[in-house]
């Protein structure tokens, strides 16, 4: 009984939140855009699943008091779970969301993962509209750095700190979301700015603009970053990820 009640709340609690972030535009922040009539769809049906087993009664067999004693010990679980779930749902849906940060870019590393551009390998032809994703993947994958040297690019992401130099390039980082929020990976294009820190700070979001050059610093492991022109704080868009 106890793992029936729990299992009930548990979904209710999943499916309204999901619901609300749908509701308020802030299901993006969890959900790649193209699953969000799936997620909704589902957590519609889960709401319906747990109206219904409200209906479905389970019966017990066991009247001795022992039985009776550990159905209270039960009772008292189950509420306590109830509890936390009611509080934790609330709490998830009263408090504004908040995206992923350095922090996270830390632990998963900017660049780590695989990149996925828009044919942009090579950094060849028009590159007016390439942001952060598209110019990460040209730094990575690309087999001639010489021939991006000069490239301009107009760039908008939070600052991140090159863990090898982090006194003198930043990274200008989005996170790449394929599914959801657990399975995002930070991309992110260098930028090199001597004592950034007394300009910008971590997770600041930035506009910066400038033009591509071999990498002066001699700790930093990225062999060419963005030697910037203009670093103007701005807003947090409304989505904050790439895909």
């Amino acid at each position: 009984m106890k793992q029936r009640w729990i299992g009930v709340v548990l979904t209710l609690a999943a499916c309204v939140a999901t619901v609300w972030f749908w509701a308020n535009g802030d299901l993006g922040l969890y959900v790649h855009p193209r699953y969000f009539v799936f997620t909704v769809i589902a957590a519609i049906v889960g709401i319906l699943v747990v109206v219904a087993s409200f209906v479905v009664r389970v019966p017990t067999d066991d009247a001795s008091e022992t039985g009776a004693a550990r159905r209270a010990w039960r009772r008292v679980v189950s509420f306590g779970v109830v509890v936390a779930c009611v509080f934790g749902a609330g709490a998830l849906m009263l408090l504004p969301p908040a995206t992923l940060t350095s922090a996270t870019a830390d632990q998963r590393s900017v660049n780590s993962g695989t990149v996925v551009g828009s044919g942009a390998a090579q950094a060849t032809g028009d590159t007016a509209d390439y942001g952060v994703k598209e110019w990460a993947t040209a730094l990575r994958q690309s087999t001639d750095l010489q021939g991006i040297a000069g490239s301009s690019a107009n760039l908008t992401g939070f600052v991140s700190a090159d863990p090898d130099d982090p006194e003198n390039v930043f990274f200008v980082t989005r996170f790449f979301v394929t599914c959801c929020a657990a399975d995002a990976q930070p991309v992110g294009v260098p930028v090199y700015q001597p004592d950034w820190k007394s300009s910008v700070t971590l997770d600041e979001w930035v506009e910066v603009s400038g033009a591509f050059d071999l990498n002066p610093s001699v700790k930093s492991r990225q062999p060419m970053v963005l030697v910037p022109q203009q670093v103007t704080a701005v807003d947090e868009p409304s989505d904050p990820y790439v895909y």
